[in-house]
């Protein structure tokens, strides 16, 4: 089945449950990844993560999962 270009979603989606857990769909790729902060570059911006013992759960090419003790997300340039 075909979608329609203007009903495809090409913006980042980030869903966050509870400061556990998070993931990213429509990414780009990884920046930085350290057990402290992953940065993941998306076509808008670049996502911060900071936390504690942040690990990558699951990554494929259309989405990553990201688990650890998440203290902030922003968007950076």
């Amino acid at each position: 089945m075909d979608i329609s270009s203007d009903l495809q979603v090409v913006k980042p989606i980030i869903t966050i449950v509870s400061n556990k857990f998070l993931s990213i769909e429509n990414y780009l790729n990884i920046v930085e990844y350290d057990n402290n902060l992953i940065r993941i570059k998306t076509k808008e911006k670049i996502v911060k993560i900071t936390g504690d013992k942040l690990v990558l759960k699951y990554i494929n090419e259309g989405e990553i999962g990201i688990k650890g003790i998440i203290y902030s997300l922003e968007y950076v340039d």
